[in-house]
């Protein structure tokens, strides 16, 4: 599709519109394959819930999504999400790759809050509340394919983001006075001299070293879920990424509040990651 298509979602509170766009609009976005799209004053919540469940009954689930973005009004459509279907390489199936916004300004930022609990061993315990806020992300994006070999889906991740606050509240989000803080969170590409990351860091790459989301059934019968980064191609090395936190503090309602100040890893390689949930 030669001419990018552009939906302007206004979707308050779950409740969408469609808006006409003026030319000025769509001609600040270059043709080319695929789709791009973009949001506007994007903002849902509600109670719904997603739960994974083991063979044995067991499971861990998140509900209670709340999700909001700001916008850059001075550019509403120059900076779309961009929607291709690229070639996979010799002897590879096609893959579907989506590109984030670049972001340059910063201006589209993400506020995020949901609730997650695990029912097990007869207990259903609520483990709190995970509260984003100002969460910025700076270009990146996601590929879909399916593996070289075997079921599931391989993937592929990059990114660079800035967040404001990480904040993991045991009693929920309206009780914030019981909470673990992360502040001015940042994650990207390492740079040479440690600084501040300035470009995405590719986590994962279906065509050099791919994710991997699949369910596993071993020879004794046992099912997990399983969730993975493979070892990258030979001759070459995995991305090396930083991850930066400004300060880590604990809150407390009997008043032993506690900074831990800042904590920095300058370079991350991600060689190799194998994750099974199983009863």
């Amino acid at each position: 599709m030669r001419a990018a298509l552009l939906v302007l979602l206004c979707v308050p509170a779950l409740a969408s519109a469609l808006e006409p766009l003026p030319d000025s609009a769509l001609a600040k976005v270059a043709g080319r394959d695929g789709m791009s799209f973009n949001l506007s004053n994007f903002a849902m919540s509600g109670n719904a819930e997603l739960r994974y469940y083991t063979p044995g009954g067991d499971s861990i689930g998140i509900g209670n999504l709340a999700a909001s973005r700001s916008d850059n009004t001075d550019a509403p459509f120059a900076d779309p999400y961009r929607l291709d279907v690229v070639p996979g390489g010799t002897g590879r199936a096609d893959m579907i790759n989506i590109a984030f916004p670049q972001n340059a300004a910063g201006r589209e930022v993400w506020r995020i809050a949901y609730d997650f609990g695990v029912r097990a061993g007869g207990f259903d315990v609520k483990n709190g509340s995970v509260i984003l806020k100002d969460l910025v992300y700076y270009g990146g994006g996601l590929q879909w394919s399916t593996p070289v070999a075997g079921d599931g889906l391989a993937f592929g991740f990059a990114t660079r983001i800035e967040l404001g606050s990480l904040t993991l509240a045991p009693n929920g989000r309206d009780a914030t006075n019981e909470a673990m803080v992360l502040s001015n969170v940042k994650i990207g590409a390492a740079t040479s001299d440690g600084s501040a990351p300035t470009a995405p860091w590719q986590i994962a790459d279906v065509t050099s070293q791919a994710g991997i989301f699949n369910a596993r059934t071993d020879a004794a019968g046992n099912s997990s879920l399983h969730i993975g980064v493979g070892w990258p191609d030979a001759g070459k090395a995995a991305p090396s990424g930083t991850l930066q936190i400004g300060n880590i503090s604990f809150r407390s309602d009997a008043g032993a509040n506690m900074d831990l100040g800042s904590s920095r890893i300058g370079s991350i390689q991600l060689q190799y990651l194998d994750i099974k949930f199983r009863q």
